[in-house]
């Protein structure tokens, strides 16, 4: 059983050895303590996951170079540094305590604690009100890969009024998906990501992401606007990233010209060319 799939233990130890280190007290300052204080009011009891990364934006760059090179496993070493100084400055105390809260997913109880950092983050704190075992399976898993035609469209269909945008490939799975949605909306979303279809069973039967929010009818006139462009199928069933692409893609196909999307050269012809410029 994995930390994923606990509901009622600490994902993670509560106590650690204390660790001393002379040459940390060189370079350690008070505003390393401040950032201390800050990752407990934003982590509560998962704060010392964050220190590390925290840690290296507010020393200099020497002292990191240094700590890095002449310390085996530093970050470990940092952390438990870290840890050891919040327990001598008391500051453990600004720890709220965990509660015990009725996932309603599945209306099991679970700890606010059992839920493993990744899971946090993807949450907020402040906002535990899933259990690990229903988001795992739900955000984590990557979807089912014997979902049918007919439950793929269901899924993309759903979503799609759920998010009030069209969904990309990836949806429920990134590390922003959830944290800027209310009570609500997390909740109607976790329920339908429940039926998630794998980005494997989608290409097995409709061919892309693309051409399978097209056949559910998620897109408007077949195209989808992303950052790169308009993403579209030309007429020989291509995905193009832009109209341009499209408009060449179908030149091509109308005079049955071969090509084939992005192929790769080989290395070899790419310096002769590189050379030849």
């Amino acid at each position: 059983m994995s930390i994923y799939d606990q509901r009622d233990s600490p994902a993670y130890r509560s106590s650690f050895d204390v660790y001393r280190n002379r040459n940390f007290d060189k370079w350690w300052s008070a505003a390393h303590d401040k950032l201390i204080v800050q990752l407990i009011e934003k982590y509560q009891w998962d704060w010392y996951w964050e220190i590390t990364e925290s840690i290296e934006s507010i020393t200099p760059q020497d002292v990191m170079e240094s700590l890095k090179s002449q310390t085996s496993a530093w970050y470990n070493r940092v952390m438990y540094y870290a840890i050891t100084r919040a327990n001598d400055l008391g500051l453990n105390k600004l720890i709220r305590k965990q509660e015990r809260k009725k996932c309603p997913l599945c209306d099991e109880y679970f700890q606010e604690d059992s839920l493993p950092h990744p899971l946090v983050n993807r949450l907020g704190i402040e906002h535990l009100d899933f259990c690990s075992p229903c988001l795992k399976d739900r955000i984590l898993s990557g979807g089912s890969n014997t979902s049918t035609k007919a439950e793929i469209i269901d899924f993309l269909n759903r979503v799609t009024v759920v998010l009030e945008r069209v969904p990309s490939q990836g949806v429920g799975e990134g590390m922003d998906d959830l944290i800027d949605l209310s009570y609500e909306k997390r909740l109607e979303l976790l329920r339908v990501l429940k039926d998630k279809p794998s980005a494997k069973r989608v290409k097995e039967i409709f061919g892309s992401w693309l051409k399978a929010l097209i056949e559910a009818g998620v897109l408007i006139d077949g195209a989808r606007e992303t950052p790169r462009g308009t993403q579209t199928i030309a007429l020989d069933g291509h995905t193009c990233l832009s109209l341009r692409e499209k408009t060449i893609d179908d030149y091509l196909h109308r005079r049955g010209i071969e090509h084939h999307r992005e192929p790769k050269y080989p290395e070899s012809n790419y310096m002769l060319n590189c050379t030849q410029i």
